[in-house]
Formats: C-alpha cells, structure tokens, sequence
C-alpha cells in the first residue's frame, strides 16, 4: 500500500483535517473510523527538545517529567514520548516530546477503541525518524520550521515561529533558525541535510526556507517530495503521509503489539504480489523441470537396458566351468599358495620373536582343518604352551603380537594338564606380511 492510499489525520490546534489520496477534508475531532489510520498530533503546545542529563538512560522519562513539571513547561501532567536516546561521556540524550496527560490519555483510548488499525503519532517522530549520525531534517509545519540534527557531538533539536502571516516574518523566521545551526549544517553539508514541507498552504514560504538554507550550504538541500492535497480550493504541501508511514511502525504511540499487527497488514499487500511471482516462475520452472524429467527418465531407461544387457555377460562368463584339464594346475597352484602362507620357518620365526620369556612353547603343528566347514581355511598351526604362575598377561600379550603378525587365533583345549598350559588354532590371514617367506 503507498503513502497515498493511507488515511492520514493532522490534528492541530485548528482541528482535525483527513488526507487520503490526493484530497483533505476538515472532520470532526475524534470521528469513529471504519478504516485503518494514521494520526499525526501537530500541536503548537507539544513542548519538543533535547536535553541532557548525567547518569543512567534508564531513569531518562522520570527525569524529564520532572523538569517538564517543574518549569511548568506542560499545562496539568504530563507525558513524555521518548522519540531517541543517545549515550554520551558522562550521561545521555533525549529527543523527547511532552504531551498533557489528558491529550495523552484520550488519544490512546480513542485509538484503542477504533474497529480498525489506528496509530498516534507527534511530529518529533517524523522529523528524526531515519536521521541518521552525520544527517539533519528540517520541516516546515504552517508557520513553525522545526530542526534536527545527529552530529558527531550529538543531537540537537531548534525551531522557530513566524510572527506574522507576511512574507518577511517568514523570511526573519527561517534566517533566525539557519543562523544558529549554521556551523553544524554547514559542516554536514548539502547532501546530508533535507528539507521538506509537513504541511504549507503557501508555496512561498517553502521557497523562502530553501533559499536560506541554500545560503548557508552554499547549494540546496535534498528536497524531500511532497504530496499536493486539495482542502477547501485550497492547495496543501505536505510529506506528512510517506514520513507517517515510515515511522510510524517505530514512533507510534500504540503499545507494541497494535504497531506489529499494523505492520504485518501491510506486509500482506507485499507478499501477495510476491507470491503471485514466485507462483507463476514455480510453474514455468515446473513445465521445465517436466521436460528435463522426461528426457531423463528416457536416457536412464536406456542406461539400465545396457546394465543388463553387461550383467548378463558378467554372468555368462562367471558360469563357464573350468576345463577338467586345468583341474591339476589349479590345485597345484593352491598347493604353492598354502606353502607360501603356511611356510614353518617363517611360522617359527615369528612365533620366536613374539614369546616372551614367561611362556614356554612345548609343541607346534601344521594340521588340516575340515574343508566343509569353511574351505579358506585348509591348514593351521596348532600352539601348545604353558605360561609361568600368575603371568597370564603375558598370553595375552602373545596373542596380540601374533595378530598383528597376520595370524588369526583360536582357543582350544590345552593338550597338557599342567597349571598355565594353552592351546591356540592359529590361521594365516590372506595377503598378510607377516607369514610370507622372507
């Protein structure tokens, strides 16, 4: 949704006035709304500034009611609107806005008991909203020019009244206020410091305070745009609907939740317009996707044909039986195989070098397994020995050395009765070091 189609409401002190589109019309005050708004209080006595105090932020809004109270800057009790807080050496800064307790107090009932949507806001919001460090705004609201500034020393906030409805009061108005910020503007310089009309019914007078910022600046300052509304034959400049909007999500006067729910009913204008995109790209993406799918399918139908077809003559060549005349080579060679495994030097040396001197090998002997159990294993060494009392680690310790020789070893019944006698099955591993010949 644009700035334009927002219902905008200026409350001042001449009244009430709604903006929507390019038309503004005087209401009553506090009217009954059928639709979701945006208020803006634009009132002569909302005392705005920025002050500084030492000590914690945290006790920021308790101290500006005080003073506010104090120096009776407020009709009756006040409320103070906390637009930015800024910590500098030694305290803070606030921007703050301070309104009557009753003006506060009807606002956010009145707001709260709208069907729809309705956020409060004062122009303190919009005038710093966005202002970043090294920016200023100026706004120029009927006859008050307002001021602010973030700076590398820290905020300020000036404005100034015309006194009059002439030409030259406006003139004297505008110079008063540039002169005073000129250090500070003329070191942010034109780039950085915007002007803008909140609200004119007088043409001139915006010319007026571009013309007097133009002389300090030494060039114009960025124009922010503004809207031409039609009140009572009457042409209005305003940018009040696009900076409403943009702060209003942050400056609002409503508690949290009221601002997110506004914000997220704006959001769904957004994404339905983007999911209308992504819906029509998912589809032309799902057509091409559907022919790649397609092409695919087709090659790899093809591919798992010519699997088959190599299985098959996998399987043709793994079935041919051997001829019975290479039946004596084959096992001729399984015998050159086991011998090479199975040589009992190599057996004995490594068997050497594995025993420590707790055990005592009494006997070792290649026998031959059973073929139908498992036929890799047609030979294995038998090991009889006996370990010295209360050294059984060290068949432990035997065991592992013989592994990592190659062998795999199986417990047996000792074949001595003696105390610290054992048997073990020992069996080459394939390809293993270990029990080659040297």
């Amino acid at each position: 949704m644009s700035a334009a189609a927002e219902h905008v409401y200026r409350v001042a002190n001449a009244g009430w006035v709604h903006c929507h589109g390019h038309q503004a019309q005087e209401v009553p005050a506090w009217p009954r709304l059928t639709h979701t708004a945006l208020v803006v209080l634009d009132l002569d006595d909302v005392f705005t500034d920025v002050w500084r105090f030492e000590g914690k932020s945290e006790y920021a809004t308790a101290l500006i009611e005080k003073r506010v109270r104090t120096q009776g800057l407020v009709e009756g009790s006040a409320h103070i609107i906390m637009h930015r807080l800024l910590k500098v050496p030694g305290g803070f800064q606030a921007f703050f806005s301070a309104v009557s307790l009753d003006l506060w107090q009807r606002s956010s009932q009145w707001a709260k008991e709208q069907n729809d949507h309705c956020l409060v806001m004062t122009t303190g919001g919009l005038l710093c909203n966005g202002v970043d460090a090294g920016q200023a705004r100026l706004l120029l609201s009927q006859r008050r020019l307002m001021c602010f500034a973030h700076s590398e020393e820290g905020m300020v906030f000036a404005s100034t009244q015309a006194l009059g409805s002439g030409a030259s009061a406006m003139t004297s108005s505008a110079q008063v206020l540039v002169a005073n910020q000129s250090a500070l503007l003329s070191r942010l310089g034109p780039d950085a410091v915007e002007w803008g009309a909140l609200w004119s019914t007088q043409p001139a007078d915006g010319e007026i305070c571009v013309s007097a910022l133009q002389g300090v600046l030494g060039s114009a300052p960025v124009v922010m745009k503004a809207a031409e509304l039609s009140l009572a034959g009457e042409r209005v400049q305003t940018v009040m609907p696009a900076l409403a909007r943009d702060a209003a999500g942050r400056h609002a006067l409503n508690p949290f939740a009221e601002r997110v729910a506004w914000r997220a009913e704006r959001w769904v204008a957004s994404i339905t317009a983007l999911t209308a995109v992504v819906g029509g790209a998912l589809v032309a993406v799902g057509a091409f996707t559907s022919q790649q799918a397609d092409a695919q399918r087709d090659e790899g139908q093809s591919q798992r044909a010519q699997l088959a077809a190599m299985q098959q003559r996998i399987q043709a060549v793994t079935t041919v039986q051997a001829p019975l005349q290479l039946l004596p080579v084959a096992e001729f060679s399984r015998t050159l195989d086991e011998g090479a495994r199975y040589d009992p030097m190599a057996f004995l040396a490594v068997l050497k070098s594995s025993t420590g001197s707790d055990i005592r090998i009494v006997r070792v002997k290649l026998e031959a397994t059973q073929q139908n159990q498992n036929p890799n294993r047609a030979r294995a060494f038998r090991v009889d020995g006996v370990v010295a009392p209360g050294a059984s680690a060290s068949v432990t310790r035997w065991v592992s050395l013989m592994s990592a020789a190659g062998w795999t070893l199986k417990a047996m019944d000792p074949a001595e009765s003696s105390q610290g006698a054992f048997s073990y099955e020992l069996v080459a591993k394939a390809a293993a070091p270990g029990n080659m010949k040297p």
